[in-house]
């Protein structure tokens, strides 16, 4: 299921790309409709093919749950994450960068070892000296990912300690 959804993320992004590339309404249009969009346009060719070697290398979805859940979590804190931005953004990272963030709690105590744990801390700490990423968006959305994957984490403890007295 995995492979399956790294080929159609990055099979819907290619098409849109085609199809659509980056439209004018992303910067003039309604609020509610860039928030929720943005994510599945890219700025040029080389953007998109950035963002499709991260899903190739970077996209895994958490043990704990269902791929597509874990998609819709992260499309949800990318919505959320947008009005935050300074500028116009664009791009699927913030919705990797959720994923990641929702997997970071479940990672074994050699989570520094672990390829794609070092790609992802050097590509955070290097968007923080390009002007025209914005690194704030994708901080948050790897500190919301992470919350969610603890909240999800703990309530999951509660519940098997809840049945075990029942």
């Amino acid at each position: 299921m995995d492979r399956q959804i790294r080929y159609i993320i990055i099979a819907v992004l290619a098409v849109i790309w085609i199809l659509f590339r980056c439209p004018d309404w992303l910067i003039t249009g309604p609020f509610w409709l860039k928030a929720t969009t943005y994510s599945f346009f890219h700025a040029s060719i080389w953007h998109l093919l950035v963002n499709c070697i991260a899903i190739w290398g970077l996209f895994r979805p958490s043990i704990s749950c269902k791929p597509c859940r874990d998609l819709l979590l992260a499309f949800i804190i990318a919505v959320l994450v947008f009005p935050i931005s300074l500028k116009p953004i664009v791009g699927f990272s913030n919705i990797l960068y959720a994923c990641i963030g929702m997997r970071t709690p479940e990672l074994t105590s050699g989570w520094w070892k672990r390829t794609e744990t070092i790609t992802f801390l050097v590509v955070t700490v290097a968007l923080v000296f390009f002007p025209q990423f914005s690194a704030l968006t994708h901080i948050v959305s790897f500190i919301l990912g992470m919350l969610v994957a603890s909240v999800r984490r703990i309530t999951n403890n509660l519940l098997k300690d809840a049945r075990r007295y029942y």
